[in-house]
């Protein structure tokens, strides 16, 4: 995994998101309970923001590795209640 992360870019912490799909669409989150990258204090208040469907997992950052059935099973959730636009 390290092998495949780049330099996150600095147009991250400068460009202003002026409608961020959050606001307008179904969202899902996962919480990391034992991140120690991301607090998982701070990953719940911005899944509550986004009015997301969360799930939480005993996990490190990584959880989609410790927690693999549980992170598909949110993804298909995700894309079964996705609407088709005709």
């Amino acid at each position: 995994m390290a092998i495949s992360q780049v330099p996150i870019s600095t147009d991250s912490f400068t460009h202003k998101v002026t409608n961020p799909a959050w606001k307008h669409k179904p969202t899902w989150y996962m919480v990391a309970a034992e991140d120690r990258s991301i607090n998982p204090d701070q990953e719940r208040m911005m899944a509550k923001r986004a009015k997301a469907k969360m799930i939480e997992v005993n996990s490190s950052h990584v959880a989609y590795m410790s927690h693999p059935k549980e992170t598909a099973k949110l993804i298909e959730e995700a894309a079964t209640s996705a609407q088709v636009k005709q």
